[in-house]
């Protein structure tokens, strides 16, 4: 009789271990489909985002005759370093102050600069929802497995 009843024990105890198992493996698969979702959002506006950099910076160069920002034309912008990138952007912030805003002729440019501050804007959004995200736990947790780490704003000013 106790033999049995052990038993019975033992192997409730064992089916319970395999469901919270089963639960843990299930919520992981979720977690990690959410963490990933989450990234590949962010990555896409990155790349839009360096997209309409480099459509400013080509413009701006067109516009304005700058030696600094010469340097920057032949590099691949996708490619920088965040700070190389930050350094880009003040530099076409700064040239951008100097253009006369009501000509005309410069109504594309200031177009593309709105639309490259607009990416900026959802770029910047979509990195603290991942930073947010990945700070707080579980996601954290699998954030280190995956090498997952917080990323840096554009916003300047």
């Amino acid at each position: 009789m106790f033999l049995a009843t052990t038993l019975e024990i033992i192997l409730e105890i064992l089916i319970l271990l395999f469901v919270l198992i089963s639960l843990g493996g299930l919520v992981s698969i979720f977690l990690i489909r959410d963490l990933r979702k989450t990234y590949k959002e962010m990555y896409r506006q990155q790349s839009r985002f360096d997209i309409e950099l480099r459509k400013v910076a080509n413009l701006m160069s067109k516009v304005v005759s700058s030696p600094e920002l010469k340097g920057w034309l032949d590099l691949v912008i996708k490619e920088l370093p965040y700070q190389k990138k930050k350094q880009l952007l003040q530099l076409l912030f700064d040239l951008y102050e100097t253009i006369d805003l009501n000509d005309e002729k410069f109504s594309y440019l200031v177009e593309t600069y709105d639309n490259l501050q607009e990416a900026r804007r959802l770029l910047d959004a979509k990195i603290l929802l991942f930073n947010q995200k990945i700070s707080f736990f579980p996601f954290n947790l699998y954030a280190k497995v995956m090498k997952l780490s917080k990323k840096e704003y554009y916003t300047h000013q």
